[in-house]
């Protein structure tokens, strides 16, 4: 896919995550996600590119889900597992691949939240996502991988750390998308060679449901 539909736009939850369930019945098997996210985690830098290990699904929290209403049975079960969201083989894979391509240095392991939208975070709530165990925090990607994993592929998912979410009352620094595009400009050739690299590695998935 190029880009995505959000929910800040307006788009219903499930017509956000309609896609995976076509590309679960062209045959695919293993689904790779990348992202822009704010940085909660003091130790990324802009730039930093963080291999998604768990989410936090706040929306979810308060009922919003792309698994509500009937469950379609031909995907999956009414109540999918989440401990195993992110595959753990890709993810490993990531790490070796990323090492080979002399990305260590920014290749970074963390837990993404996600957020309604599209009003960049408060300090406060920047400050209480990151005590939650959040390393980094966008508007994307949870939902397609729920009902991904719902479908029994397998997800792997990058993101890029394109600003630091403002965490201090004193900055003078403010979230801005201008930022989120440019860091996006500068880490494209190199997050376009690792998932190339990535993908020739993958092995084809033959427990696939």
């Amino acid at each position: 896919m190029q880009g995505r539909f959000h929910l800040y736009e307006g788009y219903p939850i499930q017509k956000i995550t309609l896609p995976m369930r076509v590309f679960k019945l062209m045959g695919v098997q293993t689904m790779i996600m990348t992202n822009a996210a704010g940085g909660l985690n003091q130790d990324f830098k802009v730039g930093d590119v963080m291999i998604i290990k768990d989410h936090i699904n706040m929306p979810g929290f308060a009922g919003v889900s792309p698994l509500c209403g009937p469950n379609e049975d031909r995907f999956g079960v009414r109540f999918p597992c989440m401990s195993d969201a992110y595959d753990r083989e890709l993810r490993g894979l990531a790490l070796a691949v990323g090492a080979e391509l002399g990305f260590s240095d920014f290749l970074k392991e963390g837990v993404y939240c996600v957020l309604g939208g599209p009003s960049f975070e408060t300090i406060a709530e920047c400050r209480m996502l990151n005590r939650l165990g959040a390393d980094a925090v966008g508007m994307s990607t949870v939902h397609e991988v729920i009902v991904s994993r719902h479908a029994g592929m397998r997800c792997f998912a990058l993101s890029l750390i394109s600003n630091k979410a403002v965490m201090d009352y004193d900055s003078e620094e403010r979230a801005n998308h201008e930022e989120v595009l440019e860091t996006g400009r500068l880490r494209a050739e190199q997050l376009e060679k690792l998932v190339s690299t990535l993908v020739g590695r993958i092995e084809p998935n033959n427990n696939a449901c």
